[in-house]
């Protein structure tokens, strides 16, 4: 499936205003390798909460509650799943892809999407959304298919801990 030139390349600028809450990284914004700001492993590019990178071991015991949550300042965006004005920018590299998707989520959502709980409809919504950038869930980490099952229903939640 061929990625459409307005998901590949959206229009960007001074008095651009992008309805977008899921979308391709710009290709002038693909990031540098940073290292997790909770453990410092710097061997490959990491997802990013908020512009701070978190490597799978730290997003792990942030998930369980194991260590201080995420505490970040809420955009002007409107959230991915619910449309809910007020969000923090979530990045990932979609698998086999150098070029990162941003997904805007409200905080109830950020913390479904770590804690691999997201509810069917939320599952579905991100779905929709990716299939539309050629993407799909099984291709994002914490969407695939060993955390939701085909309906969206959640196989490994993490009930207790990051709330």
């Amino acid at each position: 499936m061929a990625i459409p030139e307005e998901a590949r390349n959206p229009p960007r600028g001074p008095g651009f205003f992008s309805m977008e809450s899921l979308r391709l990284a710009p290709t002038e914004n693909v990031l540098p390798l940073l290292p997790c700001c909770r453990c410092e492993d710097d061997s490959r590019a990491w997802d990013r909460i908020g512009g701070k990178t978190y490597c799978p071991n730290c997003l792990e015991r942030l998930a369980l509650g194991e260590t201080p949550p995420v505490v970040e300042p809420v955009q002007k965006h409107r959230c991915a799943v619910c449309h809910h004005l007020g969000s923090v920018r979530y990045v990932t590299y979609p698998l086999h892809s150098r070029r990162p998707i941003e997904i805007d989520v409200c905080s109830e959502h950020l913390r479904n999407l770590i804690a691999r709980r997201l509810g069917p409809h939320a599952f579905e919504q991100l779905r929709r959304q990716l299939t539309g950038l050629g993407i799909g869930t099984n291709d994002v980490f914490l969407l695939h298919d060993a955390f939701y099952d085909p309906h969206g229903r959640a196989r490994q939640p993490v009930e207790d801990g990051y709330c």
